[in-house]
Protein backbone atom coordinates (compact mmCIF):
# COMPACT_ATOMS: atom_id res chain seq x y z
CA UNK A 1 0.00 0.00 0.00
CA UNK A 2 1.47 3.15 -1.27
CA UNK A 3 1.81 6.01 1.71
CA UNK A 4 -0.22 9.25 0.94
CA UNK A 5 1.14 12.42 -0.01
CA UNK A 6 0.52 13.43 3.93
CA UNK A 7 2.51 10.53 4.99
CA UNK A 8 5.51 11.12 2.48
CA UNK A 9 5.27 14.65 4.03
CA UNK A 10 5.65 13.55 7.49
CA UNK A 11 8.36 10.92 6.83
CA UNK A 12 10.16 14.07 4.96
CA UNK A 13 9.79 16.28 7.85
CA UNK A 14 10.86 13.62 10.70
CA UNK A 15 13.91 13.21 8.40
CA UNK A 16 15.34 16.57 8.73
CA UNK A 17 17.03 15.58 11.51
CA UNK A 18 19.39 13.34 10.50
CA UNK A 19 20.96 16.63 8.37
CA UNK A 20 21.41 14.69 5.62
CA UNK A 21 23.64 17.00 3.04
CA UNK A 22 23.54 15.31 -0.19
CA UNK A 23 20.30 14.77 -2.13
CA UNK A 24 21.22 11.52 -3.46
CA UNK A 25 22.09 10.26 -0.29
CA UNK A 26 19.04 11.56 1.50
CA UNK A 27 17.21 10.17 -1.54
CA UNK A 28 18.33 6.49 -0.93
CA UNK A 29 17.19 6.35 2.65
CA UNK A 30 13.95 8.38 2.04
CA UNK A 31 13.43 5.97 -0.62
CA UNK A 32 13.93 2.72 1.44
CA UNK A 33 12.56 3.79 4.51
CA UNK A 34 9.48 4.25 2.74
CA UNK A 35 9.39 1.18 0.79
CA UNK A 36 9.36 -0.95 4.11
CA UNK A 37 6.81 0.90 5.42
CA UNK A 38 4.55 0.28 2.79
CA UNK A 39 5.48 -3.42 2.54
CA UNK A 40 4.19 -3.66 6.52
CA UNK A 41 1.35 -2.17 4.81
CA UNK A 42 0.76 -4.55 2.35
CA UNK A 43 1.88 -7.23 5.01
CA UNK A 44 -1.24 -6.55 7.20
CA UNK A 45 0.53 -3.93 9.72
CA UNK A 46 -2.26 -1.04 10.27
CA UNK A 47 0.26 0.61 12.40
CA UNK A 48 0.06 4.79 11.84
CA UNK A 49 3.02 6.17 9.69
CA UNK A 50 4.69 7.76 13.09
CA UNK A 51 4.62 4.06 14.51
CA UNK A 52 6.18 2.23 11.28
CA UNK A 53 8.63 4.40 11.00
CA UNK A 54 10.17 4.75 14.22
CA UNK A 55 10.27 0.66 13.92
CA UNK A 56 12.20 0.55 10.59
CA UNK A 57 14.91 3.22 11.56
CA UNK A 58 15.70 1.04 14.69
CA UNK A 59 15.64 -2.46 13.21
CA UNK A 60 16.86 -1.71 9.81
CA UNK A 61 19.36 1.48 11.18
CA UNK A 62 19.64 0.64 14.64
CA UNK A 63 18.39 4.26 15.59
CA UNK A 64 19.67 7.85 15.03
CA UNK A 65 23.27 7.36 14.76
CA UNK A 66 22.90 4.22 12.14
CA UNK A 67 21.36 6.74 9.90
CA UNK A 68 23.99 8.69 10.48
CA UNK A 69 26.45 6.22 9.68
CA UNK A 70 24.83 5.30 6.80
CA UNK A 71 25.03 8.55 5.11
CA UNK A 72 28.71 8.92 5.97
CA UNK A 73 29.53 5.51 4.41
CA UNK A 74 27.72 6.15 1.35
CA UNK A 75 29.33 9.21 0.81
CA UNK A 76 32.95 7.75 1.45
CA UNK A 77 32.38 5.24 -1.04
CA UNK A 78 30.99 7.46 -3.79
CA UNK A 79 34.20 9.60 -3.13
CA UNK A 80 36.38 6.35 -3.28
CA UNK A 81 34.38 5.40 -6.45
CA UNK A 82 35.35 8.74 -8.19
CA UNK A 83 38.99 8.67 -7.53
CA UNK A 84 38.93 5.49 -9.48
CA UNK A 85 36.89 6.38 -12.16
CA UNK A 86 38.77 9.26 -12.67
CA UNK A 87 42.32 7.54 -12.45
CA UNK A 88 40.72 4.70 -14.94
CA UNK A 89 39.81 7.20 -17.60
CA UNK A 90 42.97 8.21 -17.58
CA UNK A 91 44.82 5.42 -17.83
CA UNK A 92 42.17 4.78 -20.52
CA UNK A 93 43.48 7.13 -22.18
CA UNK A 94 47.12 6.31 -21.97
CA UNK A 95 47.07 4.76 -25.33
CA UNK A 96 49.95 4.98 -28.16
CA UNK A 97 48.12 7.57 -29.74
CA UNK A 98 48.81 9.87 -26.66
CA UNK A 99 52.31 8.76 -26.13
CA UNK A 100 52.97 9.45 -29.78
CA UNK A 101 51.43 13.05 -29.54
CA UNK A 102 53.52 13.69 -25.90
CA UNK A 103 56.60 12.52 -27.72
CA UNK A 104 55.87 14.91 -30.65
CA UNK A 105 55.50 17.63 -28.45
CA UNK A 106 58.70 16.54 -26.43
CA UNK A 107 60.44 17.17 -29.66
CA UNK A 108 59.15 20.65 -30.30
CA UNK A 109 59.76 21.91 -27.26
CA UNK A 110 63.70 20.82 -27.99
CA UNK A 111 63.49 22.94 -30.48
CA UNK A 112 62.19 26.15 -28.70
CA UNK A 113 64.23 29.05 -27.50
CA UNK A 114 64.64 29.00 -23.69
CA UNK A 115 63.04 32.64 -23.01
CA UNK A 116 60.76 34.25 -20.43
CA UNK A 117 58.36 34.81 -24.11
CA UNK A 118 58.37 31.08 -24.22
CA UNK A 119 57.68 30.15 -20.55
CA UNK A 120 54.95 32.84 -20.63
CA UNK A 121 53.27 31.12 -23.49
CA UNK A 122 53.34 27.63 -22.13
CA UNK A 123 52.09 28.68 -18.64
CA UNK A 124 49.57 30.11 -20.30
CA UNK A 125 48.40 27.48 -21.92
CA UNK A 126 49.39 25.31 -18.92
CA UNK A 127 46.59 27.51 -17.33
CA UNK A 128 43.76 26.72 -19.75
CA UNK A 129 44.41 23.65 -19.82
CA UNK A 130 43.98 23.60 -16.04
CA UNK A 131 41.20 25.51 -15.96
CA UNK A 132 39.56 23.73 -18.82
CA UNK A 133 38.48 20.80 -17.02
CA UNK A 134 36.82 22.98 -14.32
CA UNK A 135 34.94 25.09 -16.32
CA UNK A 136 33.34 21.84 -18.19
CA UNK A 137 32.52 20.09 -14.97
CA UNK A 138 30.81 23.03 -13.94
CA UNK A 139 28.98 23.78 -17.54
CA UNK A 140 27.85 20.55 -17.70
CA UNK A 141 26.94 19.41 -14.44
CA UNK A 142 24.24 22.46 -14.11
CA UNK A 143 20.90 20.25 -14.79
CA UNK A 144 21.76 18.42 -11.16
CA UNK A 145 19.86 20.68 -8.87
CA UNK A 146 19.04 18.79 -5.41
CA UNK A 147 16.37 20.35 -3.61
CA UNK A 148 16.82 23.42 -1.26
CA UNK A 149 19.10 23.36 1.59
CA UNK A 150 20.78 20.37 -0.15
CA UNK A 151 24.33 19.61 -1.80
CA UNK A 152 24.58 17.13 -4.83
CA UNK A 153 26.82 14.49 -3.96
CA UNK A 154 27.54 13.89 -7.81
CA UNK A 155 27.86 17.43 -8.29
CA UNK A 156 30.51 17.78 -5.74
CA UNK A 157 32.87 14.89 -5.54
CA UNK A 158 33.13 15.73 -9.68
CA UNK A 159 33.68 19.22 -9.29
CA UNK A 160 36.42 18.15 -6.59
CA UNK A 161 38.19 15.91 -9.17
CA UNK A 162 37.59 18.49 -11.43
CA UNK A 163 39.92 21.26 -9.93
CA UNK A 164 42.44 19.29 -8.92
CA UNK A 165 44.75 20.88 -12.20
CA UNK A 166 44.10 24.31 -10.88
CA UNK A 167 45.57 23.28 -7.30
CA UNK A 168 48.46 21.21 -8.77
CA UNK A 169 49.60 23.89 -11.61
CA UNK A 170 49.30 26.55 -8.14
CA UNK A 171 51.24 23.86 -6.61
CA UNK A 172 54.13 23.54 -9.54
CA UNK A 173 54.05 27.33 -9.15
CA UNK A 174 54.45 28.21 -5.72
CA UNK A 175 56.76 25.08 -4.20
CA UNK A 176 59.82 26.20 -6.22
CA UNK A 177 59.59 29.25 -4.71
CA UNK A 178 59.10 28.09 -0.75
CA UNK A 179 62.90 28.55 -0.62
CA UNK A 180 63.24 32.16 -1.60
CA UNK A 181 60.74 33.30 0.99
CA UNK A 182 60.72 31.27 3.61
CA UNK A 183 65.27 31.61 3.82
CA UNK A 184 65.53 34.80 1.42
CA UNK A 185 67.30 32.62 -1.10
CA UNK A 186 68.56 34.43 -3.94
CA UNK A 187 68.35 31.78 -6.71
CA UNK A 188 65.64 31.94 -9.40
CA UNK A 189 63.57 28.91 -9.09
CA UNK A 190 61.67 29.72 -11.89
CA UNK A 191 65.02 29.49 -14.19
CA UNK A 192 64.27 26.15 -14.04
CA UNK A 193 61.11 26.39 -15.61
CA UNK A 194 62.02 28.75 -18.21
CA UNK A 195 65.74 27.17 -19.17
CA UNK A 196 64.10 24.00 -19.89
CA UNK A 197 60.17 24.08 -21.41
CA UNK A 198 60.12 20.32 -21.86
CA UNK A 199 59.04 20.58 -18.26
CA UNK A 200 56.03 22.84 -19.33
CA UNK A 201 55.39 20.85 -22.48
CA UNK A 202 54.98 17.47 -20.65
CA UNK A 203 53.03 18.97 -17.88
CA UNK A 204 51.02 20.38 -20.80
CA UNK A 205 50.76 17.52 -22.45
CA UNK A 206 49.47 15.54 -19.17
CA UNK A 207 47.19 18.25 -18.14
CA UNK A 208 45.18 17.76 -21.86
CA UNK A 209 45.33 13.89 -20.69
CA UNK A 210 43.14 14.45 -17.71
CA UNK A 211 40.86 17.23 -19.26
CA UNK A 212 39.69 14.07 -21.35
CA UNK A 213 39.36 11.85 -17.70
CA UNK A 214 37.32 14.68 -16.51
CA UNK A 215 35.22 14.86 -19.90
CA UNK A 216 34.47 11.11 -19.74
CA UNK A 217 33.62 10.98 -16.01
CA UNK A 218 31.13 13.69 -16.56
CA UNK A 219 29.27 12.11 -19.19
CA UNK A 220 29.74 8.49 -17.31
CA UNK A 221 28.22 9.81 -14.06
CA UNK A 222 25.27 12.59 -15.45
CA UNK A 223 23.86 9.91 -17.65
CA UNK A 224 23.94 7.66 -14.48
CA UNK A 225 22.64 10.35 -12.36
CA UNK A 226 19.59 11.24 -15.26
CA UNK A 227 18.52 7.49 -15.24
CA UNK A 228 18.55 7.17 -11.64
CA UNK A 229 15.93 10.39 -11.17
CA UNK A 230 14.28 9.65 -14.54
Amino acid sequence: MNLTYWEQDWVHDRMKEYDIKYQEIYNELFDHITTVIEEQREAGDTNTVQVLYEQVVEKQFGGYWGIVKVAASYEKSYKSKVKKMIWSNYRYYINYQSLLFIMILMGISFALPATKLTFAVLFGMILIGAAYSSAYAYITLRVIKPSKGKTSLVYSHIISQANFPLMFVNMVWVLPRCPSIFFNDKYNFDSVYIHYPAILILLLALLLIYDLSCMRLCRQELKGFVNINS
